[in-house]
């Protein structure tokens, strides 16, 4: 099928595949308009959404202009170093060869997989090539190994992988009859591939037995991360009725079926569906010829049989004896396991597939398991199957014992009952934590005007966790909590990059309580996400050293979290989650060597976050959230000394067109106004270097309206504040450069008084207290053009020295005072004798005129 023809159809299965089958036909006669392949083509579609037992084992078409259906004919291509032997699968994404080695170097077999033509648009191959990036970090004996990949000469991507030889999982079980206890053994081998997979954040979300093959040595492998997503990573694609929709129906979880994100909880839940039915021989829901929306509903509300109440049921040759010995052994543990992992809210399964591989291996080992309820009749059942001989022989002591141990257990059942409140109370309070955390919080924090909520938000979350931590300080999960509520706490008061209330003190104090947490989660509990985590708390700590003054601290903050991903990225190549931190981790070292003045080492810094980012985004260019980070370092390189003003100008502009345009696709995204109006100030800043003053007008006047707006709608925000001040300081100055000094002068007023309310309300913040300086120095630089006109009295010009004099001695006092007290930043080394020369100058022009008039 030619591009053109797949398009249309796309376009009307878009329009039809919701409609009933009578207005469906009346609609098709409309849009396909006689055109009987084009019919022909959508009904094909059309059939195999409605039948979505298949949806992902037998898209709708399948054509490939790379090799024939035909086995014989397929056999013998070369792709790169590879030659077909034949077909060996087809896919949602395309169809799988088996290959051998062509290049005389060495003999071995791999399987190919290229993508099928039909599937050859942007979010294919933006899969296609996802998958390229997690199987190559993906480094586990359970999970097939990405040894090649590369483009045919039709222009399809193809991946080698590890040719794995043996039978689908239930195939595998089935054929060898194995035990309850051997199927469960081969469990725990998956769970510890699933587990590897989400250490390094990966999610398959298509499990399912035919992706779970056994070899004859009885190991599971893992295939197809195809459909895999890396967590943290944004989609920002808007889904459309033809998407492709990444899971098989029998197999996915209430949230991927209802189209809602996906997390390690729904591997959690197919894992359990896929144990169902190891165990029983039967799925959990039966799905054949369901359409996806009754499967949705089916999934989502109704509750599976248990285990034990089904099994032997898919087996008709089974002797009742059999079934009997079959169900008796699933009651109970495995029964509750099963539907543990199964539960329909996410958070009411297995936290992690460990924890459900140790409830396994404790029902194996004749142990208590954590789905079971807590009970004393429960734990005694327990420890009489493991010491039955031992339990015989105090028979008789026990009866004698029976009133004692009729009393211990009733006071054990009000200490279990109590233990279980308390227990029920702690994850209450925890999840409500959560969710003001998580939930509520990252819905509104991009919102205007959203500061004191926020606020309020990870205050009272840091509160509740806070609280709770002193009860489970073992416990890790709640302690990383803990560490990121102080982290958001110190981003309200006082970030720089968001908004927040300038409590720098405040702000430095949680971030270091976060940075102790994560030193000790580290060391205990090291991993991929901690790690990460452990980096950017670096990070923030950097911002607010830098906001302090204390440069020295920031950069070697900034150096450490950068140290931290470089080193995951050895650690975990080409990992997509990885080089977004380490190009922000150069970004921010860039920043910080900006205050110390190596103007050089700031540059080189920023052409290494510029370099990340292209490279991200040449490999996913719908992704917006790459695309803003892409362009906030076009605006820092070209904000930096160094290259030619064309091509700095040249990366400025293109970063506010980026922005200007994501800013328009989501205008309520406070966070995303900012930034277009401090890539106008950068440009304001390039173009007044240039001398061209009145293009810097109109850049300063761009910025200014973004950055009223921005503080006119959260009065709370001292960020906005102090944008704002930035934005009348900057007007003043282009103002004044093109001499129109009476609105220059109203300007820098309004600017100081901002910065001196900021300054005096957070007086440990030197970024405000050195652009009180700053300020300062404009206001005399207004008095000493007003001074320079010789068309004045002489007594005014005199007044007006004087008056530029006083205003750069005050600039001078305030470095001074910052120098005494040991938090001058360097690049402000020399303003002192800068101040004191400006003053010197308006005494010699004052002295000349003096002498002039005698």
């Amino acid at each position: 099928m030619d591009v053109k023809l797949w398009g249309r159809v796309k376009d009307i299965f878009a329009e039809t595949v919701d409609l009933d089958e009578a207005s469906r036909g009346m609609r098709l006669e409309v849009l396909c308009a006689g055109d009987g392949e084009l019919r022909r083509e959508v009904e094909k579609l059309l059939k195999s959404n409605d039948q979505v037992e298949n949806f992902i084992e037998e898209p709708a078409f399948c054509v490939s202009s790379v090799v024939p259906n035909d086995d014989e004919a397929a056999a013998g291509k070369v792709l790169g170093h590879y030659r077909i032997v034949r077909e060996i699968g087809r896919g949602g994404m395309g169809t799988v060869f088996l290959a051998t080695r062509d290049d005389g170097e060495f003999q071995h077999e791999v399987a190919i997989k290229v993508v099928s033509s039909a599937f050859l648009g942007r979010e294919s191959l933006r899969r296609f090539r996802q998958e390229r990036q997690i199987l190559a970090g993906l480094n586990h004996p359970g999970i097939a190994r990405l040894l090649d990949g590369g483009v045919t000469d039709d222009g399809l991507p193809y991946l080698v992988m590890e040719y794995v030889e043996g039978d689908s999982l239930t195939s595998y079980v089935e054929k060898h009859n194995l035990s309850i206890e051997e199927r469960l053994r081969i469990f725990l081998k998956i769970c510890g591939a699933f587990a590897y997979a989400h250490g390094n954040l990966v999610v398959h979300r298509d499990i399912k037995p035919s992706n779970i093959l056994v070899t004859s040595a009885g190991e599971p492998k893992l295939l197809d991360f195809g459909l895999a997503k890396i967590l943290d990573i944004e989609d920002h694609g808007i889904r459309t009725a033809t998407d492709f929709r990444a899971l098989t129906p029998a197999y996915a979880s209430p949230e991927q079926l209802r189209g809602d994100p996906v997390t390690t909880a729904s591997d959690i839940f197919s894992l359990g569906v896929v144990l169902y039915e190891l165990l029983t021989g039967s799925r959990p829901f039966h799905s054949d010829s369901v359409p996806l929306e009754k499967m949705v509903q089916i999934v989502s509300s109704s509750e599976p049989a248990k285990p034990s109440s089904i099994a032997g049921t898919a087996n008709d040759a089974s002797s009742d004896g059999t079934t009997r010995r079959l169900r008796q052994s699933l009651k109970g543990d495995l029964d509750n396991t099963v539907l543990m992992a199964m539960r329909k809210e996410p958070e009411r399964r297995y936290r992690s597939v460990e924890r459900l591989a140790d409830d396994i291996e404790r029902h194996l080992k004749g142990l208590p398991i954590a789905a079971a309820e807590d009970t004393i009749y429960y734990r005694s059942s327990k420890f009489v199957k493991r010491h039955r001989i031992g339990v015989v022989s105090v028979a008789v002591i026990v009866l004698i014992l029976i009133a004692g141990i009729v009393a211990t257990a009733w006071q054990g059942r009000e200490a279990s009952q109590q233990r279980a409140r308390a227990e029920r109370r702690f994850n209450e309070v925890r999840r409500l934590a959560n969710s003001f955390l998580f939930e509520i919080h990252d819905s509104v924090q991009n919102l205007p005007g959203s500061t004191p909520t926020r606020n309020l938000l990870v205050t009272r979350a840091l509160e509740y966790l806070d609280s709770l931590a002193h009860e489970a300080s073992d416990d890790s999960s709640l302690q990383r909590e803990l560490a990121t509520a102080y982290e958001k706490v110190g981003d309200i008061q006082g970030n720089p990059y968001v908004e927040n209330l300038g409590d720098t003190d405040g702000a430095l104090a949680s971030y270091r309580k976060a940075i102790a947490i994560r030193y000790a989660l580290s060391t205990d509990h090291p991993g991929l996400e901690p790690e990460i985590e452990f980096g950017k708390s670096y990070r923030s700590l950097g911002d607010i050293l830098e906001q302090k003054g204390d440069i020295g601290g920031a950069i070697d903050a900034y150096t450490k979290s950068l140290a931290i991903f470089e080193r995951l990225d050895r650690s975990n190549p080409n990992n997509l989650l990885v080089l977004d931190e380490l190009a922000r981790g150069h970004e921010a070292l860039g920043d910080g060597l900006g205050r110390s003045g190596d103007s050089d080492a700031k540059l080189a810094s920023y052409r290494k976050t510029l370099e990340i980012r292209q490279a991200l985004l040449a490999d996913d260019p719908a992704n917006k959230k790459m695309l803003r980070s892409t362009a906030i370092a076009y605006m820092k390189v070209g904000s930096s000394e160094g290259p030619t003003f064309d091509s700095r100008e040249e990366n400025i502009r293109k970063a506010i067109a980026i922005l200007e345009e994501l800013s328009a696709e989501d205008p309520t995204n406070a966070r995303g106004r900012r930034e277009v109006g401090f890539a106008y100030y950068q440009l304001g800043n390039l173009l007044t270097q240039a001398k061209d003053f009145h293009a810097a007008l109109e850049a300063r006047q761009k910025a200014l309206k973004i950055r009223e707006a921005f503080a006119a709608a959260d009065l709370k925000n001292a960020q906005a504040k102090f944008d704002l001040a930035v934005g009348h300081a900057d007007m003043a100055e282009a103002l004044s450069n093109t001499g129109i000094l009476d609105q220059a002068q109203q300007y820098a007023r309004q600017a100081l008084s901002t910065l001196q309310d900021l300054a005096t309300a957070d007086p440990g913040n030197v970024v405000y207290r050195r652009n009180v300086a700053l300020c300062y120095e404009k206001i005399g630089d207004i008095y000493l053009k007003e001074a320079a006109d010789e068309k004045q009295a002489v007594g005014r010009r005199h007044r007006q020295w004087a008056e530029a004099r006083s205003w750069y001695q005050r600039g001078r006092d305030m470095f001074m005072q910052l120098r005494t007290e040991g938090v001058l930043m360097p690049v402000d080394t020399g303003q002192p004798d800068r101040f004191a020369d400006k003053m010197k100058q308006c005494d010699e022009a004052a002295a000349r005129l003096k002498l002039a008039k005698v």
